[in-house]
C-alpha cells in the first residue's frame, strides 16, 4: 500500500490562505471589541479637526452642527448651517455609525452660547474662524442608544478639538 503525502507547495498554499483570510478577520473583530461610544466619540473628534482644517483652507468660518432630533451631525459654512458641507454628513444607522441605528446624540450648551445655539432645527456646537480657532463654548454631549438610554457623556473644552470625558 502506497502512501501519499501533502507536498510543501501544497502546505505552503494553505498556510497562505489562512494568512490573508486571519488577516482579514482578526483586525475585524478587534475592532467590534470596542464600545460603540468610543468609536462614536473619535469620529466626532475626527470631525471637529477637519472643521478646523475646512475653515483654513476655505479663509472663512465653518460651524459644526447637529440635527435638533440628535441622529446626525456635519460640517457646514457658517452662512449656512443647515447645508453640510460635502462628505461631512454623519447619521446614525449609516457608514461608520452602522451599528448605532436609532442612537441620538443630545448636546446641550453653556450659558454663552444658549442664544444662537438653534438655527434652522439645527444645534450649532462649534465655531471655528478663518484661522482654525475655536470658539469659546463648552458644550455637553450625551449618546443615547436606540431605546434612549445613556451610553455616554463627554463635553468639549472651549477652544479644543477633543472631548473630555
Amino acid at each position: 500500500m502506497r502512501r501519499r503525502a501533502f507536498t510543501l507547495v501544497e502546505l505552503m498554499i494553505v498556510v497562505g490562505v489562512i494568512g490573508v483570510f486571519a488577516g482579514v478577520v482578526i483586525p475585524r473583530m478587534g475592532d467590534g471589541a470596542r464600545p460603540i461610544a468610543a468609536r462614536v466619540a473619535e469620529i466626532l473628534e475626527a470631525d471637529l479637526r477637519r472643521a478646523r482644517t475646512e475653515a483654513l483652507a476655505r479663509g472663512g468660518p465653518i460651524v459644526a452642527v447637529a440635527a435638533a432630533d440628535g441622529h446626525a451631525w456635519w460640517l457646514a459654512g457658517a452662512k449656512t448651517p443647515a447645508t453640510p458641507i460635502d462628505g461631512t454628513e454623519r447619521q446614525f444607522g449609516r457608514s461608520g455609525l452602522a451599528p448605532m441605528k436609532g442612537a441620538t446624540l443630545t448636546i446641550t450648551n453653556d450659558d454663552a452660547a444658549e442664544e444662537a445655539a438653534e438655527i434652522n432645527g439645527c444645534v450649532v456646537f462649534a465655531s471655528f474662524d478663518a484661522l482654525g480657532s475655536r470658539d469659546e463654548s463648552t458644550p455637553a454631549f450625551t449618546l443615547h442608544d436606540a431605546t434612549g438610554a445613556s451610553l455616554a457623556n463627554w463635553t468639549l473644552p472651549a477652544g479644543r478639538t477633543r472631548l473630555a470625558r
